[in-house]
């Protein structure tokens, strides 16, 4: 796997269904010893809660996943909330859909609808970033290439690579994050903004963070 959609910040939301109370929590988890440390914490925190349902997907090898309906009906709870994570294509994501019960029975298809929402609604508010495996591909060129490709780096018609560090010395090094499936497209684009006057070097991968693309 070379990269997934996930997401960094903490989200809550909270809704009033048929006088139930849904709040639903979504974080980012790396394990299940993660999502067992969140759970603890939560239902510490909601300890008058009639129900904390959750569901969340590993990317792992393989893929770990797991729903719970803690107490309600089988299928109605935790279900719904994977599904809303899996619909986003979000991996190493915790839902937590907390309810305080109001007295009005909702029948098994309000239940999907009011978890399902719930999930929905805590996942929209958070922006997703994709997790991407990047090589760090350092490109050295003498000072007389350093203004042309900087140029080229900044125009809008071309792929918007960006460095993440530059030194300066006897000549240019410049450090570049790049999605290992792309260092062909970018070497070529760098040959061509360079007239081929550069040398390159392969840094460590390593996993890399950026804002997704909205679907």
């Amino acid at each position: 796997m070379t990269h997934f959609n996930t997401i960094l910040s903490q989200g809550e939301t909270e809704s009033v269904i048929s006088k139930s109370r849904f709040i639903g929590l979504a974080c980012h988890v790396e394990s299940e010893a993660d999502v067992e440390r969140v759970l603890a914490q939560t239902r510490k925190a909601y300890y008058k809660a009639t129900h904390v349902c959750s569901a969340y997907i590993l990317a792992t090898e393989p893929e770990r996943q797991k729903a719970s309906d803690d107490g309600e009906p089988s299928g109605t709870a935790g279900k719904p909330i994977l599904d809303a994570i899996a619909r986003r294509g979000l991996k190493n994501v915790l839902v937590l859909v907390v309810r305080y019960f109001g007295g009005v029975k909702l029948g098994a298809g309000g239940l999907i609808r009011a978890y399902a929402g719930a999930a929905s609604q805590v996942l929209n508010s958070v922006p997703t970033v994709r997790r991407q495996w990047c090589d760090i591909l350092r490109i050295t060129i003498d000072y007389a290439q350093y203004d042309g490709l900087r140029q080229k780096l900044s125009d809008r018609h071309q792929p918007h690579y960006q460095p993440v560090q530059e030194r300066f010395s006897d000549t240019v090094s410049l450090d570049f994050e790049i999605p290992t499936e792309e260092n062909d497209a970018f070497l070529a684009f760098i040959t061509e903004a360079t007239n081929d006057r550069y040398h390159w070097q392969k840094g460590a991968p390593k996993w890399v963070y950026v804002l997704a693309d909205p679907a």
